[in-house]
């Protein structure tokens, strides 16, 4: 088990035991290309025995960096948000960085950009801002007082985006369905001021139009089972006619199946499910689900790597990446009878 570091070593204390300046210990603990390499060993070993760990805020001052990132998230009690925010953390200790997050209640421009003056507070070298909504008001506010990348906003906002083509997704849903047989599709979409809810939807619309396919009366949900179920039950109780649901996310899939059962409705074999996420759990519904997978680890690795380019080169060109969602096919979808 690795010693817990001592905290009365001093870097005065590393440079005596090295033989060297505690200058020389600051460049080595810095990288600095000007020490020889068996005086960087020696002080490697050093550290090593005494178990000394620099301060972020002394090494700061040396690279006038605080090697921390501010994270500003939305909606971070749902799966996909919160699966960002933990893969932009991870990433960011593989760059040497630590993460500093900050929630808005509101996605609120006035609120956003509070939150982004708060962090620049701490000194920050950078920022993520998690955009599940129309971002282009607060990118014009936040403007080049510090480097940012955007995860999940559309890409013609005027800064570095990375994100999952959503509308890809909602198509991908949608066309499994229709390919399958089905013609009367339903849609439970999330909520409408999310840009990710709006551009599955029109995926699905976009399919429907394509197949000659007359779109149902959209259901809304407020991602949760619950609301899932309650869309569901709308449409049974308002006697709409469906073979299939494609559900925006796994979790109101879940509430949307549950209505169907109790209706009497199974699934595949009466109505087929299609949910959004490929959450954990969606492997494990019964019957298993067949669902969109985003991979949020690529979204942190990816925006992680450009925010540090920004970091090094502010003047930058922004860029754009959108990265393709993938369909995982499972036991919820079956030809209709």
């Amino acid at each position: 088990m690795p010693r817990s570091a001592d905290r009365s070593v001093t870097i005065h204390d590393v440079a005596k035991r090295s033989g060297v300046s505690y200058q020389t210990v600051s460049r080595v603990i810095n990288n600095h290309a000007s020490v020889a390499e068996q005086t960087r060993a020696r002080v490697m070993q050093a550290i090593e025995e005494m178990n000394y760990r620099p301060s972020i805020l002394a090494k700061g001052l040396v690279t006038r960096r605080s090697q921390l990132i501010g994270v500003i998230g939305h909606g971070t009690d749902q799966y996909g948000p919160a699966q960002i925010v933990r893969n932009v953390e991870h990433s960011a200790r593989a760059h040497g960085y630590e993460t500093l997050l900050t929630t808005l209640r509101h996605f609120e421009e006035q609120e956003m950009l509070t939150a982004v003056a708060r962090l620049q507070q701490f000194g920050v070298d950078g920022m993520v801002l998690l955009t599940p909504y129309d971002a282009h008001d607060i990118v014009k506010g936040i403007g080049t007082s510090v480097p940012y990348i955007l995860i999940d906003a559309a890409a013609d906002v005027a800064g570095t985006t990375v994100s999952i083509d959503q509308f890809e997704g909602g198509a991908l849903a949608t066309e499994h369905l229709a390919s399958l047989g089905h013609r009367r599709i339903l849609h439970i979409g999330g909520p409408g001021e999310w840009s990710d809810a709006e551009l599955r939807y029109q995926g699905y619309l976009s399919v429907l139009e394509r197949h000659g396919l007359p779109p149902l009366p959209r259901q809304l949900g407020d991602w949760s089972a619950r609301s899932g179920h309650q869309a569901a039950r709308q449409a049974l109780d308002a006697g709409l006619d469906f073979t299939a649901v494609f559900a925006a996310n796994d979790q109101m899939a879940l509430g949307a199946m549950m209505a169907l059962r109790q209706a009497g409705r199974t699934v595949p074999r009466d109505v087929s499910v299609v949910g959004f996420d490929d959450t954990p759990e969606a492997a494990y519904f019964d019957p298993p689900l067949t669902t969109i997978n985003q991979n949020f680890g690529l979204l942190g690795r990816k925006g992680l790597d450009e925010l540090i380019r920004l970091i090094g080169r502010p003047q930058e060109v922004p860029r754009h990446f959108v990265f393709q969602p993938q369909l995982v096919l499972r036991d919820s979808t079956a030809p209709p009878r």
